[in-house]
């Protein structure tokens, strides 16, 4: 990671960077911070928020030794992908940090596709490509009685890495595609990751939770899908208000509409292999 070129890349337009019309004069402040390797992107920016670093600082590293995803999996971390963690101080109410993971994951997807990836959500914290893998978030909070204090967004993405058969990378995506020219170094995917970040959460803030939903839902993947949950069949049809997933009974009348949401981590939807 060349420090210097990231800085130039952030200089780019918005547009050229994958942000949607509505914040073409967004110019945030970042203060990033590179490693050669640590042990986990958002625990050393933890560190650095306690000692005081500001909103707006980025670690980002060049491979991780004990990288975390949701539920506190292992994150594999191998040279050539984009492991960076962004400090955020939303003063938010510590109900509404389900909707922090979701935003970043549609931030950083929308950014993809304006520029040629065909990604998707995968809810509610990851990003796809055709059922695969791409990269994943995770939100860590700091409270302050029911405020969220500090809030620390990680992200790993696939970019010209290794990756096990769920997973795909943007190399090979951009095999068979034709994305912007932005997408070939590390550099100019941080910054696209970086924008796509507080894009998410500046839509969320300015359009509101509805009209949120209904942008998250139109690139939400496994819409549709029937899964069985506690012996039912059971139809995915979106996100609900609470942030969590909604799904509708198949044995459900018309007039009698069951619906049933799922916090994250008591229903698994799968990747394709």
């Amino acid at each position: 990671m060349d420090l210097s070129r990231l800085h130039r890349e952030l200089l780019r337009s918005p547009t050229s960077l994958g942000v949607v019309s509505d914040f073409q004069s967004l110019r945030p402040k970042f203060i990033v911070y590179w490693l050669s390797h640590t042990d986990s992107t958002s625990r050393t920016l933890a560190a650095m928020v306690a000692d005081g670093a500001a909103s707006g600082t980025v670690v980002i590293a060049g491979r991780q030794t004990a990288g975390r995803g949701q539920w506190g999996r292992r994150w594999q971390s191998p040279p050539g992908g984009l492991y960076l963690s962004l400090a955020l101080v939303p003063n938010l109410a510590l109900n509404r940090s389900p909707y922090l993971t979701l935003a970043s994951a549609w931030g950083v997807a929308t950014s993809l596709n304006n520029l040629g990836i065909p990604a998707r959500v995968k809810w509610p914290n990851d990003i796809i490509v055709d059922g695969k893998k791409l990269g994943g978030i995770l939100a860590e909070v700091r409270t302050s009685g029911s405020l969220l204090e500090t809030v620390i967004v990680g992200l790993g993405l696939n970019c010209f890495n290794s990756v096990p058969p769920t997973g795909i990378s943007l190399a090979r995506v951009m095999n068979r595609q034709q994305p912007q020219e932005v997408l070939n170094s590390l550099e100019g995917i941080a910054a696209v990751a970086l924008y796509g970040l507080l894009q998410g959460y500046f839509f969320w803030q300015t359009r509101g939770d509805r009209s949120f939903i209904e942008a998250y839902q139109a690139i939400m993947a496994h819409v549709g899908q029937t899964l069985t949950v506690n012996g039912r069949q059971a139809r995915v049809i979106g996100v609900s208000p609470a942030g969590n997933l909604q799904l509708q009974a198949d044995d459900s009348s018309d007039e009698d509409q069951q619906f049933l949401e799922f916090e994250s981590g008591k229903v698994t939807l799968g990747y394709s292999t």
